[in-house]
């Protein structure tokens, strides 16, 4: 195995949970809002359902072949060749994903904060840090993740504040127009849940194995938790015009006035954004690379650590050009692109085993 690290189940939990959610609290309301109105609060629900699959299928691949993951078992399920081009088709995700990911958060932080700040700075000084993180092991990544994700859950509970201004009015009327409006907004959340598979690369370095599906379906829960509060919070507070903000939980953010003292609070969003975005980035680069130098049979990945980074800078400057062309991914590429790597292909690996053990049975 190229990684030696341990963590714990618990550890990487803490850094699923911000892999899924760093980008998803700011942009989804609104993607969601689109199709399913006043009832995107339910698409959070329905994620439950996409998220214990992915969960089930990472675990049950795990137990067949325990101290390997997707790239490794995959070459043994199919062959050589086509595990090979499995392994190629996860690093081009996940590369590409970096790229999306880091691009997300500079346009964030450059448009509502760091206003003269070249995007190009922004985005290599994170690269920077988290190609550091990941080149140090999984080990620091596990323990900056019990650092940060705590850090990054925080000011949702500021929200709370909102209370007295909220209109509870605006849920109704529940399933006006039908449920498919909701399931076409699910298709977003419910591909992003999907991103719960990475645990395939964790799980094979566990101190505690036997943990690993239980911490699985307990950041689930939390993910889908977070999600429907976060949905629910906009909703009371904005309403219709959810649809209309760029950024309805900064909106939120900026709405909190408590006393004439506890106002201004974008500064803790902008706090939980860092730190959410460093930990769901360092996921992301980790299993690009590990998956580069898996892919090729190399006897470590930490060479390649910062060469991929600066392609992961690349890809998010010349792959996405505009905030207009990320929005257009997210609503049309993605709901696509990431279950048809993170679910399909592995759901596939597991079927085609458990066909060749039933065959191999039969002789």
């Amino acid at each position: 195995m190229l990684e030696k690290g341990r963590i714990s189940a618990f550890q990487m939990a803490m850094m699923l949970y911000p892999t899924v959610l760093a980008t998803g609290f700011l942009v989804l309301p609104t993607i969601t809002a689109e199709y399913a109105q006043n009832d995107f609060w339910m698409t959070g629900l329905l994620t439950i359902i996409t998220g214990f699959v992915t969960i089930y299928v990472a675990v049950r691949l795990h137990e067949l072949y325990p101290n390997e993951n997707v790239i490794q078992h995959s070459q043994r399920i199919v062959g050589t060749t086509l595990g090979r081009l499995t392994g190629v088709i996860f690093f081009l995700y996940s590369i590409h994903g970096t790229g999306t990911s880091v691009r997300v958060y500079a346009e964030f932080v450059k448009i509502n904060f760091l206003f003269k700040t070249p995007i190009l700075m922004i985005i290599s000084t994170m690269v920077l840090l988290v190609s550091f993180t990941v080149r140090a092991g999984l080990e620091t990544m596990g323990r900056s993740a019990v650092i940060f994700t705590p850090v990054f859950i925080t000011p949702l509970l500021f929200l709370l504040l909102l209370i007295p201004d909220l209109d509870f009015r605006n849920i109704l009327p529940v399933l006006s127009h039908g449920i498919v409006p909701v399931l076409q907004g699910t298709a977003t959340p419910q591909a992003w849940v999907s991103e719960l598979f990475f645990m395939t690369f964790f799980l094979p370095c566990l101190s505690d194995p036997d943990k690993g599906r239980t911490w699985g379906n307990r950041v689930l829960g939390a993910i889908v938790l977070s999600m429907v509060f976060v949905s629910l919070i906009i909703l009371f507070l904005l309403g219709s015009d959810t649809v209309d903000k760029t950024y309805p939980v900064l909106v939120a953010f900026r709405y909190i006035n408590t006393g004439d003292f506890l106002e201004n609070l974008e500064a803790l969003l902008l706090a939980m954004w860092i730190v959410g975005s460093f930990v769901k980035i360092s996921v992301f680069l980790y299993v690009a690379v590990l998956s580069f130098a898996q892919t090729l049979r190399l006897s470590d990945y930490r060479p390649f650590v910062f060469p991929l980074g600066f392609l992961a800078i690349l890809f998010s400057l010349w792959d996405l050009p505009s905030y207009v062309r990320l929005g257009t991914h997210f609503r049309y590429a993605a709901p696509f692109e990431i279950p048809a790597v993170l679910l399909l292909i592995p759901m596939l690996l597991l079927i085609i085993d458990r066909l060749r053990r039933i065959m191999t049975k039969r002789r």
